[in-house]
């Protein structure tokens, strides 16, 4: 498993599937406004996001991203509780989520991850 965490975690293709569910489902208006309107989202956010080896997940991490930023679009309580309060650690946690993704491969590296991810997909995808 590639987290870093203490406690007992779901598998893989298992988080993959509810965080891919909760991005689909974070593009209804309805569900948006309700999932950005908790207090804690952003919290519970950036404890999952820390949580993940980015390198190694990147499937994951993108998922992330576009949950995190489907909350943010529309009228959702989140860019508006974002925009009151101080946004160092988020913005912080952000850019160090960026770098790590952002770092140059060597194609022979870079087709490695890309092969990899793929092989997390068709694992998750024949599990399914």
């Amino acid at each position: 498993m590639n987290q870093n965490t203490e406690g007992a975690t779901l598998d893989y293709s298992d988080m993959l599937l509810i965080l891919q569910i909760l991005e689909t489902g974070s593009l209804n208006e309805t569900v948006r406004g309700n999932l950005s309107d908790k207090k804690k989202i952003k919290d519970l956010f950036l404890v999952v996001i820390r949580s993940i080896e980015i390198n190694k997940n990147k499937v994951l991490i993108s998922s992330l991203l576009q949950f995190i930023s489907n909350l943010c679009y529309g009228t959702g309580k989140l860019k508006m509780m974002l925009a009151k309060e101080n946004m160092s650690e988020f913005t912080a946690t952000l850019r160090e989520v960026l770098d790590q993704i952002n770092v140059e491969l060597k194609p022979d590296e870079e087709m490695t991850d890309v092969n990899d991810d793929e092989s997390n997909l068709e694992e998750i995808i024949s599990d399914a």
